[in-house]
């Protein structure tokens, strides 16, 4: 559903026709069509009461429609966490020739994490499209594995599409090579389509996010102020800038913005993440575990989101000293995620380390890099060094975190140049330290400011800060960059 679909007239007339008789108790006469974007406009603007009593209308009024019960299927999934109450709606619609009949069976297919079952159900369905409807048929299957973040399949999908310079396929083709780390591609992309439609807000939020990853804060940030000055309540918009300016270590005003997300989606678990980060980064972490904890009630177990809640409550309770509680996050993450996940041994020997049991840490580790892959191993590295170098091994951590910097995937970890600027800092390595600081200033200014509060002059403008380092050492060796 567009947004632009809610700026139109006659769904505006629509609305004010629908609230008026609603609050008075009187039938509207509406199609389900009609009542389904109303129930998606309430949504959208996370009330979601108001959605559930529109939609409840429509299938009360119109059984057997197809856009109300799909409607009503999808909340179910995503909301309700009930694929066999999804399936229980799906039955009852009427055509079950309607593409959406097709795309609602294949999403509960995809909810339940039968994907491959979802895909082969969509390959025989796709014999009974016609010509005229089959790229759109192609298209809309793309979207669906997209939205669940299962790219191969998307991407297949996607090469079957003969239209290939229509928005839609661009769009989408920008969001899979995101999805895939090609930020670059998808940068030029989601630029392509904004000169095509400069206030298309859609198309800024997805530049704003392919920014974001590929670690460009302050241009992400400039795409959100766009997309803002279009829409002030787009949530998408205040999610992104939100995200930026927590990377920035601009913790109060991030935590501003995902509260003003979560007054437009109170139901989503995004706005209690945000502020969980936020407050993390201010070392406040009793305070952050419990909207880490919010964050986990409004989440869908099946949701991606669930694992990265679950992986932050077990930090925040080991660096909070609370041990046996780390381990029992750790054991809901393992019954999601599976007890191969390689995050799970990063954390376990986080604990270890943290308990100054350093062989079993290094135990867990290498059971990390056993069950990542060669695809997952420069991640896994990076984490492994940021657990070192948060437990004061400094040495491990610079040897790990400059292989990261070597690797062709060092874009990809944000931090990466601070925390061996830090790392050269303590263990004395000057041309190290000239070297990835001059790359952490340019980067992200502001969180060298607050990491080396106590090296840099307090009103120091951000244009002289490498000259700063340039002319005041840290140390006489004039070692080379260690390789």
């Amino acid at each position: 559903m567009s947004n632009n679909t809610f700026q139109n007239k006659e769904f505006k007339d629509n609305l004010q026709r629908y609230e008026a008789t609603h609050n008075t108790g009187k039938p509207v006469y509406l199609g389900p069509d009609e009542l389904t974007d109303i129930a998606e406009y309430y949504h959208l603007h996370g009330q979601l009461n108001k959605a559930l009593a529109a939609i409840d209308q429509a299938i009360q009024m119109f059984p057997g429609a197809t856009q109300p019960l799909a409607f009503r299927a999808r909340v179910a999934i995503l909301l309700e966490n009930n694929t066999h109450t999804a399936m229980q709606y799906a039955r009852q619609i009427e055509d079950k020739a309607d593409l959406d009949y097709f795309y609602i069976m294949a999403e509960i297919m995809i909810a339940s994490g039968n994907d491959e079952q979802a895909d082969r159900y969509l390959k025989e369905k796709s014999t009974e499209i016609s010509d005229d409807d089959i790229d759109d048929f192609y298209l809309d299957v793309a979207v669906l594995f997209t939205d669940y973040d299962n790219m191969p399949l998307a991407q297949a999908w996607l090469s079957r599409v003969t239209d290939t310079l229509s928005d839609d396929y661009l769009e989408l083709k920008g969001r899979i090579a995101m999805g895939q780390g090609n930020f670059v591609e998808s940068e030029y992309i989601f630029n392509k389509l904004i000169d095509r439609d400069p206030y298309h807000v859609p198309y800024w939020n997805l530049l704003a996010s392919a920014q974001y990853l590929h670690n460009n804060i302050s241009s992400s940030i400039e795409s959100s102020d766009f997309s803002l000055a279009i829409s002030p309540d787009d949530v998408d918009a205040i999610l992104n800038k939100a995200n930026a300016l927590c990377m920035t270590g601009n913790y109060t005003e991030a935590r501003q913005y995902y509260e003003l997300f979560m007054k437009l989606q109170p139901h989503s678990e995004m706005g209690e993440m945000g502020i969980a980060s936020t407050l993390m980064g201010e070392n406040k972490l009793e305070e952050s575990f419990k909207h880490w904890k919010k964050a986990e009630e409004r989440c869908n177990p099946r949701s991606v989101n669930m694992i990265d809640i679950l992986r932050n409550q077990s930090l925040v309770c080991a660096a909070s000293g609370y041990t046996s509680e780390a381990f029992h996050c750790i054991k809901k993450l393992e019954a999601i995620a599976g007890t191969e996940f390689p995050d799970i041994h990063i954390i376990k020997g986080y604990i270890h380390l943290l308990n100054k049991q350093d062989d079993k840490a290094a135990a867990c580790f290498s059971k990390a890099f056993e069950t990542g892959g060669d695809d997952d191993y420069i991640r896994i590295l990076f984490f492994i060094a940021y657990c070192y170098y948060d437990c004061g091994f400094m040495q491990k951590a610079h040897n790990m975190l400059r292989a990261v910097s070597l690797s062709s995937q060092s874009q990809q970890f944000a931090d990466v140049w601070l925390y061996l600027s830090v790392t050269d800092y303590e263990l004395g390595l000057q041309a190290d330290f000239i070297h990835d600081m001059t790359k952490a200033i340019e980067q992200n200014p502001r969180e060298v400011r607050s990491e080396f509060h106590e090296y840099f002059p307090e009103n120091i403008a951000d244009n002289e800060l490498i000259d700063y380092v340039n002319t005041h050492p840290i140390s006489n060796i004039d070692n080379p960059l260690t390789r």
